[in-house]
């Protein structure tokens, strides 16, 4: 039997957390959104879906074609259609790095783009059935996977160069304690 006063604790504790995240897409009193980057980072998740859609929309047909005479083995082929185009669109939503923006959107657009499609991966798991799992998985791996690694592993590579060279912030409070450039 579970102990009731242990369950009010986790349930109080997941109730703190819930509006802790529910509470950054509120409104502030003038109006203002009280995390940007949440919203910012979500909107640009959708951008690059339909970047990388374009990608593989454009790219695959015209890799199929000249690939598909070659004589080289499916896997490869297969490997080249998925690669190609995410790298493409890696390419070009590596862009947006370049905004004067917070060097934070484009990482957490990746994260948010993560946890869409893999909800996305349960729901065709779910609605295909458990025994059309390779079909399923075959299709993630290879317009999925490819994007997601690219891009999250470049975007989060380059926030961390970015993280490592700026300056350090300096204690307006604390004079003393700023370093001068080393």
């Amino acid at each position: 039997m579970a102990n009731p006063i242990r369950q009010k604790e986790i349930d109080e504790r997941v109730g703190k957390f819930a509006d802790k995240f529910w509470g950054a897409f509120q409104m502030t009193e003038n109006g203002r959104v009280k995390s940007t980057i949440l919203l910012y980072s979500f909107c640009l998740c959708w951008v690059l879906l339909a970047l990388y859609g374009g990608c593989f929309a454009l790219l695959n047909p015209w890799l199929d074609g000249l690939l598909s005479g070659s004589g080289l083995p499916v896997w490869l082929i297969s490997l080249v259609e998925a690669l190609v185009p995410a790298a493409a669109g890696t390419a070009v939503a590596s862009l947006a790095w370049l905004l004067p923006s917070d060097k934070r959107l484009l990482p957490a657009s990746y994260l948010w783009l993560t946890l869409l499609m893999l909800a996305c991966l349960i729901g065709l798991m779910v609605l295909m059935g458990w025994g059309n799992a390779g079909l399923v998985l075959q299709f993630f791996g290879m317009f999925v996977l490819a994007p997601l690694a690219l891009g999250l592993g470049s975007s989060l590579l380059a926030y961390y160069l970015y993280w490592k060279k700026r300056p350090p912030a300096g204690d307006p409070a604390r004079p003393w304690k700023r370093r001068e450039n080393l």
